[in-house]
Protein backbone atom coordinates (compact mmCIF):
# COMPACT_ATOMS: atom_id res chain seq x y z
CA UNK A 1 0.00 0.00 0.00
CA UNK A 2 2.89 2.55 0.62
CA UNK A 3 4.34 1.77 -2.51
CA UNK A 4 1.06 2.56 -4.43
CA UNK A 5 0.74 5.56 -2.43
CA UNK A 6 4.22 6.92 -2.78
CA UNK A 7 3.91 6.40 -7.21
CA UNK A 8 0.76 8.35 -6.93
CA UNK A 9 2.60 10.65 -4.90
CA UNK A 10 5.57 11.14 -6.89
CA UNK A 11 3.65 10.95 -10.67
CA UNK A 12 1.71 13.85 -9.42
CA UNK A 13 4.71 15.52 -8.21
CA UNK A 14 6.58 15.15 -11.87
CA UNK A 15 3.61 16.41 -13.83
CA UNK A 16 2.59 19.27 -11.97
CA UNK A 17 6.27 20.87 -12.18
CA UNK A 18 5.33 20.68 -16.53
CA UNK A 19 5.53 23.79 -18.15
CA UNK A 20 1.90 24.99 -19.52
CA UNK A 21 2.41 25.67 -23.26
CA UNK A 22 -0.73 27.76 -24.04
CA UNK A 23 -0.04 28.20 -27.53
CA UNK A 24 1.89 25.03 -28.59
CA UNK A 25 4.87 25.18 -30.82
CA UNK A 26 4.78 29.07 -31.04
CA UNK A 27 5.71 29.57 -27.60
CA UNK A 28 9.71 30.75 -26.82
CA UNK A 29 12.04 32.97 -29.21
CA UNK A 30 12.18 33.33 -32.18
CA UNK A 31 14.99 35.42 -34.55
CA UNK A 32 13.49 37.42 -37.45
CA UNK A 33 15.47 36.19 -40.43
CA UNK A 34 13.53 37.37 -43.43
CA UNK A 35 11.02 40.17 -44.23
CA UNK A 36 9.89 39.52 -47.78
CA UNK A 37 7.61 42.81 -48.91
CA UNK A 38 6.33 43.07 -52.51
CA UNK A 39 9.07 45.32 -53.72
CA UNK A 40 11.83 44.41 -51.64
CA UNK A 41 13.53 41.57 -49.25
CA UNK A 42 15.29 42.51 -45.80
CA UNK A 43 17.39 39.75 -43.72
CA UNK A 44 17.62 41.40 -40.10
CA UNK A 45 20.02 39.51 -37.91
CA UNK A 46 19.15 41.96 -34.53
CA UNK A 47 15.34 41.71 -34.31
CA UNK A 48 13.73 38.86 -32.07
CA UNK A 49 9.66 37.96 -31.20
CA UNK A 50 8.84 36.20 -28.52
CA UNK A 51 5.40 34.42 -27.39
CA UNK A 52 4.46 33.04 -24.00
CA UNK A 53 0.88 32.84 -22.87
CA UNK A 54 -1.23 36.21 -23.41
CA UNK A 55 2.07 37.73 -24.06
CA UNK A 56 4.42 39.02 -26.80
CA UNK A 57 7.92 40.52 -26.18
CA UNK A 58 9.39 41.92 -29.57
CA UNK A 59 12.95 42.93 -29.00
CA UNK A 60 16.19 44.95 -30.98
CA UNK A 61 19.42 43.41 -29.78
CA UNK A 62 22.68 45.85 -30.21
CA UNK A 63 26.26 44.88 -29.96
CA UNK A 64 27.26 46.66 -26.57
CA UNK A 65 24.00 48.04 -25.52
CA UNK A 66 21.29 46.84 -23.25
CA UNK A 67 18.34 45.15 -26.24
CA UNK A 68 15.41 47.48 -26.72
CA UNK A 69 12.48 45.82 -25.31
CA UNK A 70 8.71 46.58 -26.26
CA UNK A 71 5.76 44.06 -24.42
CA UNK A 72 1.93 43.45 -26.15
CA UNK A 73 -0.71 41.65 -25.87
CA UNK A 74 -1.09 38.29 -28.05
CA UNK A 75 -3.87 36.56 -29.64
CA UNK A 76 -3.49 33.25 -30.55
CA UNK A 77 -5.89 31.18 -32.74
CA UNK A 78 -5.50 28.55 -34.93
CA UNK A 79 -3.49 30.00 -37.59
CA UNK A 80 -3.84 33.68 -37.06
CA UNK A 81 -1.90 35.69 -34.53
CA UNK A 82 -2.62 39.15 -33.01
CA UNK A 83 -0.28 41.53 -31.34
CA UNK A 84 -1.25 44.87 -30.25
CA UNK A 85 -1.01 47.10 -27.14
CA UNK A 86 3.20 47.72 -27.24
CA UNK A 87 4.22 49.34 -24.50
CA UNK A 88 8.58 50.02 -23.43
CA UNK A 89 9.61 46.95 -21.12
CA UNK A 90 9.73 48.04 -17.35
CA UNK A 91 8.29 51.75 -18.39
CA UNK A 92 4.39 50.52 -18.78
CA UNK A 93 3.18 53.97 -18.66
CA UNK A 94 4.87 54.64 -22.21
CA UNK A 95 3.32 53.52 -25.78
CA UNK A 96 5.15 52.27 -28.37
CA UNK A 97 5.62 54.89 -31.32
CA UNK A 98 4.67 54.20 -34.65
CA UNK A 99 8.62 54.75 -36.02
CA UNK A 100 9.72 52.52 -33.33
CA UNK A 101 7.40 49.71 -34.62
CA UNK A 102 8.69 50.14 -37.58
CA UNK A 103 12.43 48.92 -36.49
CA UNK A 104 10.72 45.55 -35.75
CA UNK A 105 8.96 45.40 -39.20
CA UNK A 106 5.47 46.29 -37.79
CA UNK A 107 3.30 48.66 -39.45
CA UNK A 108 0.60 49.31 -36.86
CA UNK A 109 0.33 48.91 -32.81
CA UNK A 110 -2.59 46.08 -34.04
CA UNK A 111 -0.92 43.77 -36.53
CA UNK A 112 -2.59 40.53 -37.58
CA UNK A 113 -0.89 38.00 -38.94
CA UNK A 114 -1.67 34.30 -40.64
CA UNK A 115 0.43 31.35 -40.49
CA UNK A 116 1.65 29.96 -43.51
CA UNK A 117 3.87 27.52 -41.65
CA UNK A 118 5.01 26.71 -37.65
CA UNK A 119 6.96 23.91 -36.43
CA UNK A 120 9.87 23.24 -34.14
CA UNK A 121 12.28 25.23 -36.30
CA UNK A 122 10.64 27.55 -38.56
CA UNK A 123 7.56 30.36 -38.32
CA UNK A 124 6.44 31.45 -41.33
CA UNK A 125 3.49 34.14 -41.15
CA UNK A 126 2.39 36.94 -43.24
CA UNK A 127 -0.22 40.24 -43.24
CA UNK A 128 -1.01 42.71 -45.94
CA UNK A 129 2.77 44.37 -45.65
CA UNK A 130 4.85 41.15 -46.28
CA UNK A 131 5.82 37.59 -45.57
CA UNK A 132 8.00 37.24 -42.16
CA UNK A 133 10.28 34.33 -41.85
CA UNK A 134 11.19 33.48 -38.28
CA UNK A 135 13.83 30.82 -36.85
CA UNK A 136 13.48 29.45 -32.92
CA UNK A 137 16.29 30.53 -31.09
Amino acid sequence: MKKIITTIICAIALTACDKVYINGELDGMWRVSQVEYADSTCQPTDIFYSFQRHMTQISKHYEEEIPLRFIGNLTYRGDIITMSGFRKYLEEHRVCTPEELKMFHLHSDSTIFTIEKLDDDILIMKNDVGKYILRKW
